[in-house]
């Protein structure tokens, strides 16, 4: 079948994905917080949307040597304590490294001790609550993500912040928080991250029809597809299903296998659903 997003899937990109919403691979860190570990009440995972580590570069060592963006240096400078800016770009940069690294556990000692040296800091205390997030430590990854939020006044975030609401059995507070996401102001990633995971928390009250319609709602037929949209399908699909849609269903996780046969277990569960005739 042609997938939703046209054209046999041909035209796809950024196919490198994490997840625990039927996906096979754990990613690779292109961009940190593109790949959070941690696991939803849903049973999915969700992903963050802005990158601590963006455009940052390494060199061998016990986690490699990162090299930090000018514009990092300079927020880690403006909000470290008297005379610790210095050290503080040396252990950032250190907890970037063991991230990257997928040591989580040296992330979160480094970027403890980073926080200790600049407690205003958005980059650190974004980078801590995807950290947390990613051991499934729900409380501390709130706690830090909230903080990321007061203090940058971005939402880029919130829809990593509404799973650990999910997580936590919050599903309402979840969906508040997707919906504060304005798309004039973040990127598509982003918005449909929050579609997916507001989806999730509606499916979680019951409101099973309004799950399916928040997803319904976002442009699922693009002319290139890319990972969001992938995502977006596979979740969708999922839904169907539980609906009992099953046709519609199927069409979706047989979209999401051409993009990527090996993302998720779509295959299965478009097999599966062709021999429920």
């Amino acid at each position: 079948m042609t997938p939703p997003g046209g054209e046999s899937g041909a035209r796809r990109r950024n196919s490198g994905a994490s997840g625990r919403d039927g996906r096979r691979r754990s990613g690779d860190r292109e961009r940190v917080s593109h790949r959070s570990g941690g696991r939803r009440a849903g049973g999915e995972r969700t992903r963050g949307n802005r990158d601590p580590s963006a455009g940052m570069s390494t060199t061998p060592g016990r986690h490699g040597v990162v090299h930090l963006e000018p514009d990092i240096v300079r927020e880690l400078h403006a909000t470290a304590r008297p005379g610790k800016g210095e050290i503080l770009v040396k252990v950032f940069g250190e907890a970037a490294a063991a991230f990257m690294a997928d040591d989580l556990d040296e992330a979160i000692r480094l970027g403890e001790q980073a926080k200790h040296l600049a407690l205003r800091s958005g980059a650190v205390r974004e980078f801590l609550g995807q950290a947390y997030y990613g051991v499934g430590k729900w409380s501390e990854a709130g706690r830090e993500l909230a903080a990321f939020r007061r203090l940058s006044g971005s939402t880029e975030q919130n829809p990593l912040l509404a799973d650990v609401y999910r997580a936590m059995q919050k599903p309402e507070r979840a969906i508040e928080l997707c919906d504060e996401v304005d798309a004039r102001s973040v990127s598509r990633p982003v918005l449909f991250e929050a579609s997916i995971v507001a989806a999730g928390a509606l499916a979680d009250v019951g409101r099973l029809d309004d799950a399916i319609a928040r997803l319904e709602a976002l442009e699922l037929r693009p002319p290139v597809v890319e990972t969001h949209h992938v995502r977006a399908w596979y979740a969708l699909g999922d839904l169907l299903e539980r609906r009992g849609r099953f046709t519609q269903a199927r069409e979706y996780f047989e979209a999401v296998a051409a993009a990527d046969d090996e993302m998720t277990d779509a295959v299965e569960r478009a097999a599966r659903l062709r021999s429920r005739g």
